[in-house]
């Protein structure tokens, strides 16, 4: 308890320490919250959340199971998690898997293997944001890029299914219990008004978290540190500001990229703390998620290693 009372007054201090710098970092993560994650994000989620709560997602999981059950071994509700991850993006990926847990479509070993690959950064970001930074840094051919963003996780999504089969039944929807869940789904107006309510509130949360985790880039203005060190070091703690700090920093192109990339595999400590919230809800490990987001990035920053360096 002494420890923790000491951390609290170690950020205090911090923080009264360095006020103008302090608020000028929270103001950049309200900033990046309110222009960029808010408009990505909550089309998303709204659409998400309306497929969940009126069925619909069983019914795009079918469609996915034609191509993808021979690739990964999950539910129905498996296929459609993965689906979201990949292509609405982070934290999509952790809050369509929890709220299928949360509403028991998913067993708790099955979201557990879901979260280990198919939370990611989103393609609207990867493509309207960082797509042009690798083209300003020389890079014009952009598939080695989008195959590490995307391809390396999606592999190891396809061995942790196989290693989920093993160990695992997985559970099969069979046509009482789709005619159950039709007679339980919400009307249109119903769905709107739950998905708004649920959303706005994680929305809120999510601008908190990365407002909190920005300001607490200050820790880094105590230490000995290069401005580049300083820039890269601040992409692991909040992606999206961290991210256009190294690309306007002098580091060579090369190294710009290969720290941008190798931090969009990661996600940064505020990505790992939103995804917790969502995970919370549904009594999910964050420890198992962590894990395996860290094999990845260890991965993704070998393969972009070898891509910029060697070949």
């Amino acid at each position: 308890m002494l420890l923790k009372t000491l951390v609290w007054l170690v950020l205090i201090i911090a923080v009264l320490s360095h006020p103008d710098t302090t608020f000028q970092y929270a103001y950049e993560g309200l900033y990046q919250w309110a222009a960029k994650m808010v408009p990505t994000l909550f089309p998303f989620m709204m659409i998400s959340s309306i497929m969940v709560y009126s069925g619909a997602d069983l019914e795009l999981g079918r469609m996915l199971s034609l191509p993808l059950k021979r690739i990964y071994k999950y539910s129905t509700y498996g296929l459609y998690a993965i689906f979201m991850g990949f292509f609405c993006g982070f934290p999509m990926g952790a809050k369509v898997v929890s709220e299928l847990c949360e509403n028991k479509k998913l067993s708790k070993e099955e979201a557990v293997s879901l979260l280990g690959f198919c939370n990611n950064i989103g393609p609207a970001y990867f493509l309207g944001i960082i797509i042009p930074m690798l083209h300003a840094c020389g890079y014009q051919n952009t598939l080695p890029f989008l195959f590490g963003m995307y391809g390396i996780p999606a592999v190891y999504g396809i061995f942790f299914s196989r290693r989920f089969a093993k160990t695992n039944a997985s559970p099969v929807i069979t046509k009482n219990a789709y005619q159950n869940e039709t007679r339980e789904k919400l009307t249109l107006t119903g769905c709107l008004k739950k998905a708004c309510m649920e959303n706005t509130q994680s929305l809120i949360l999510l601008g908190g978290y990365v407002t909190f985790t920005n300001a607490f880039r200050i820790f880094l203005d105590f230490f000995r540190l290069s401005d580049n060190m300083k820039r890269v070091l601040s992409s692991f703690m909040e992606i999206m500001g961290g991210v256009q700090t190294i690309y306007t920093g002098t580091l060579p192109p090369q190294e710009k990229v290969l720290w941008i990339m190798t931090a969009l595999s990661f996600g940064g400590i505020s990505c790992l703390i939103q995804t917790s919230s969502f995970l919370e809800k549904a009594k999910l490990p964050l420890s198992s998620y962590l894990k395996n987001k860290t094999v990845i990035t260890l991965i993704s920053f070998g393969y972009y290693t070898l891509l910029l360096y060697i070949l």
